[in-house]
C-alpha cells in the first residue's frame, strides 16, 4: 500500500511532467497510484453508495452555503481521511447487485479477439447523408473493400439523433428519413464481409454545427435534451455549453439519463444484427482549470455529491490554496470520473448479456492518464484493465510520422491489457498518403491487432490505392494471425 503523503493529484502530475522521455519506471508508478485512485474512486464516491455511512465525515467541516477557511488540519495522508479508508477497506470487485444489475459481476474479461488484422474505419454522418439510399451506400462499401477494410464503425446516433427510425430516441435524423442506412450497412457488411458496429455518442446530445444542416436555430439543444431539459450537465457558470465548445452533454449521473441510452443501445443490438458497439464521447467536454471553465455541474451530480460530501461542487475550486478544498476537489474529479467508468461497466454488462459475441469498443483520447481525468474524466485504462471493453480505439490522430508515435508508444509499447486490444486511429484529413502510410507502416512493424481510420469521407483515390497496395503487400507476405500476435506478445 502506498503512503500519498500530499494531493494525489500532485504526485501524478509531478510523475507525468517526464512523460516526454517514456521511462518505464514512471509507468510502474503511474500503475501503483492509479491503484489507489481507484480504490478511492469504486469505494467511496463513484458508485454514490452508502451515501449515509460515508457523507458524514467529509460533511461536517462544510457545513454552511459557503466554504470557509478552517482551522481544522488536512489529512496527513489521503488514506488517513476517513472516506479514503471505507475506500480501502471495501473489495477489488463489486457486485452488479450495487449498480441494480443483477446475475453478473462488474469485472467481466473482454472476449479475446483471434480474428487477422483489424483494418477499420469511421462510416461519419456526411457520407452516410451523401449516399443517399442503400443504393449509394453499396458504393461507398465497394471502396471499403478495394481498400481492404474489413471493419466499419457506422455513425448510428450522431448529436442526440439515429440514423434509423427509432422507438426510443425522440426522433430520427431528418437527413436520412426516408430509408434505414443502418439497415442497409448490416446488409451490405454481409454481402461483403465486412464487420459492421454500431458507432453512437453516448454523452454529447447535441451539436451547435449541426443544427442549420437540419434547420434548427443555434441555440436548440438537441431532440433529447429539448424533451428533457433536467437532463443536461452544466459548467460552473450554469451554461449548457462551455463558451468556445459546440455540443451540450448529458449528465451521467442522472439515472434517467443511464436508462434511456442503456434502452437507445439495447434497440439497436435487438433491431439490427450488428458486430459491435462503439461507445464515443464517453467523456464530458474539454475543460480548462486555468480559465476556470469547469463542467458537470448537472442537478443529479450535484446532488449526489452533496449527499455524498455535504457540500455543493459548485464551491469547489481546482485552484484553491486550501489543502481541504483541493482534497475535496480531488473527490469531485473522481466522482465524475466514475460516473463514466460505471456507465461503461453497465453498458457492457447488459449488451454481453443480450448477445455475448458482441465486439464493444469506444473511441478514446490517447493523452495521459492525468491529463484526461482532469480534463476529460476519462480513465479507459481503468476500462481496459477489468476488461469491460473489447477494443480501445485511440483518436490517435497525428499530421507527422514522429508525432503518431509518440501518441502511441504508451499504449502499444510500455502498457499491456490483458483482455482489451488497443488499436490505434490515424486521422486521414490533410494527410498526405505518403505520411498515412508511414503511419500504417509504422502499426505493423510494432505488430498492432489493427488500425482504425478517420473517415469514409476522406478516403480518396490517393489514399485508397495506397490502402490496396499495403493490403496485397502484406497478404503476400504472409502475416500472422490476430491470434499470433496476441500470443507472442504475452
Amino acid at each position: 500500500m502506498i503512503q500519498v503523503t500530499q494531493p494525489h493529484s500532485l504526485l501524478i502530475s509531478a510523475a507525468l511532467s517526464k512523460s516526454a522521455k517514456r521511462k518505464s519506471a514512471f509507468y510502474s508508478l503511474r500503475a501503483a497510484l492509479r491503484v489507489t485512485y481507484r480504490g478511492l474512486l469504486s469505494g467511496a464516491i463513484g458508485l454514490s453508495l452508502n451515501a449515509g455511512m460515508m457523507a458524514p465525515a467529509m460533511a461536517q467541516p462544510f457545513k454552511g452555503a459557503a466554504i470557509a477557511p478552517s482551522t481544522a488540519q488536512a489529512p496527513e495522508s489521503i488514506q488517513d481521511h476517513p472516506i479514503a479508508q471505507a475506500a480501502l477497506d471495501k473489495t477489488s470487485t463489486v457486485e452488479s447487485s450495487e449498480l441494480g444489475v443483477t446475475n453478473a459481476p462488474i469485472q467481466l474479461a473482454a472476449r479475446t479477439n483471434n480474428s487477422a488484422e483489424i483494418r477499420s474505419i469511421w462510416l461519419d454522418r456526411e457520407t452516410i447523408v451523401n449516399a443517399k439510399s442503400p443504393q449509394g451506400l453499396a458504393k461507398v462499401f465497394e471502396r471499403f473493400k478495394a481498400a481492404g477494410i474489413n471493419t466499419v464503425f457506422v455513425e448510428t446516433v450522431n448529436a442526440g439523433y439515429p440514423i434509423y427510425p427509432s422507438t426510443v430516441a425522440p426522433e430520427q435524423n431528418p437527413l436520412t428519413k426516408g430509408w434505414d442506412p443502418l439497415a442497409a450497412a448490416v446488409d451490405l457488411g454481409k454481402a461483403y464481409n465486412i464487420e459492421v458496429h454500431a458507432w453512437v455518442w453516448i454523452f454529447a446530445a447535441g451539436n451547435q454545427a449541426h443544427n442549420p444542416l437540419v434547420g434548427k436555430p443555434a441555440s436548440y439543444p438537441g431532440p433529447i435534451l429539448s424533451a428533457h431539459p433536467d437532463w443536461a450537465g452544466k459548467d460552473n457558470k450554469g451554461n449548457l455549453i462551455i463558451p468556445g465548445q459546440t455540443k451540450p452533454f448529458l449528465d451521467p449521473a442522472n439515472p434517467e439519463v443511464r436508462s434511456y441510452l442503456h434502452s437507445l443501445l439495447s434497440e439497436i443490438v435487438t433491431r439490427y444484427d450488428v458486430d459491435g458497439i462503439q461507445l464515443d464521447y464517453i467523456r464530458y467536454p474539454f475543460q480548462d482549470h486555468n480559465n476556470n471553465q469547469l463542467f458537470g455541474y448537472g442537478t443529479a451530480a450535484r446532488a449526489q455529491f452533496k449527499d455524498l460530501t455535504g457540500v455543493d461542487p459548485t464551491q469547489l475550486s481546482p485552484n484553491s490554496q486550501d489543502q481541504r478544498i483541493r482534497y475535496l476537489w480531488n473527490q469531485w474529479t473522481a466522482f465524475r470520473t466514475q460516473q463514466v467508468t460505471t456507465f461503461v461497466a453497465e453498458t457492457a454488462q447488459r449488451l454481453r448479456r443480450q448477445d455475448p459475441t458482441l465486439t464493444i469498443s469506444a473511441a478514446v483520447f490517447a493523452d495521459d492518464t492525468y491529463k484526461r481525468q482532469q480534463t476529460l474524466q476519462q480513465d479507459w485504462e481503468d476500462w481496459a484493465d477489468q476488461g469491460l471493453v473489447d477494443w480501445i480505439v485511440l483518436m490517435s490522430y497525428a499530421s507527422s510520422t514522429d508525432r503518431f508515435a509518440e501518441l502511441i508508444r504508451p499504449w502499444l509499447v510500455e502498457s499491456s491489457y490483458r483482455h482489451t486490444q488497443v488499436i490505434p486511429g490515424i486521422r486521414l484529413l490533410n494527410l498526405p498518403p505518403a505520411v498515412a502510410a508511414g503511419q500504417l507502416q509504422m502499426l505493423r512493424d510494432m505488430s498492432t491487432h489493427g488500425y482504425a481510420l478517420f473517415a469514409a469521407d476522406n478516403l480518396n483515390g490517393e489514399v485508397q490505392t495506397m490502402l490496396s497496395r499495403m493490403q496485397g503487400e502484406r497478404e503476400l507476405a504472409g502475416v500472422e494471425t490476430g491470434e499470433e500476435i496476441a500470443n507472442r506478445r504475452q
